[in-house]
């Protein structure tokens, strides 16, 4: 069976997660999957800022999409509460069975520090032998509060960098983030997280309704 999503969210990162959705997807099962993360600040008339206006206007571009994705970041307000504004905005406007929430918690950096081999590489020195103890274990991660600065000082220490060459280096953090959301790995450390188990838990009740239902698909 064929899929077709849609991502959206809080930023240009969101396009990096795509491409790990499609294999999630294709794991769970579906035989071609197409997935894509709309700019919508490309658009000539303004978007609004909040969930709702913003699958308003995607509900219109993509009338026929098969499941949309939400990423918000849980910040201080908890995975739960982000889930309920989630669902409150589609109410009315889509089926609640063709959302699918992405609430790392804290932010998405969380995902990303799971996975200390991909930081080094990521850094640009895989061999490096240190065990990059400034990262808590899985267990953890998801209480610490400034998981960008956190992954910014994992990567530097990865690298090796010091003197002039780290300030270059430090003004790569996004670049590095895009490639390490880009390269996330499904079934690595990052299954651990509470937070991702929730949206991979997500992700299999929706194929299975979806691959059962097969007059559903297209």
């Amino acid at each position: 069976m064929k899929i077709r999503f849609i991502l959206t969210g809080e930023g240009t990162s969101d396009l990096y997660l795509v491409d790990h959705i499609e294999s999630v997807l294709i794991e769970e099962g579906f035989i071609e999957v197409s997935g894509e993360a709309p700019d919508l600040s490309m658009l000539q008339r303004p978007v609004g800022r909040t969930v709702r206006e913003k699958l308003s206007v995607l509900l219109k571009l993509y009338p026929n999409i098969d499941v949309i994705f939400i990423h918000r970041d849980a910040d201080n307000a908890g995975m739960a509460l982000r889930e309920q504004e989630i669902f409150a905005a589609a109410d009315g406007l889509v089926a609640a069975d063709r959302i699918i929430p992405v609430i790392p918690v804290t932010k998405l950096e969380t995902w990303l520090l799971t996975d200390r081999e991909a930081i080094k590489r990521v850094a640009g020195n895989a061999a490096y032998r240190g065990s990059l103890d400034c990262i808590p274990a899985p267990r953890q991660l998801e209480n610490v509060q400034d998981t960008k600065g956190l992954l910014l000082h994992a990567l530097c220490e990865a690298s090796e960098t010091q003197g002039t060459r780290l300030k270059k280096f430090k003004s790569r953090f996004f670049e590095m983030r895009a490639r390490l959301a880009f390269d996330l790995d499904a079934n690595g450390p990052v299954r651990h997280l509470a937070s991702y188990q929730n949206f991979r838990g997500r992700i299999t009740a929706f194929s299975h309704q979806k691959l059962n239902n097969p007059e559903e698909g297209t």
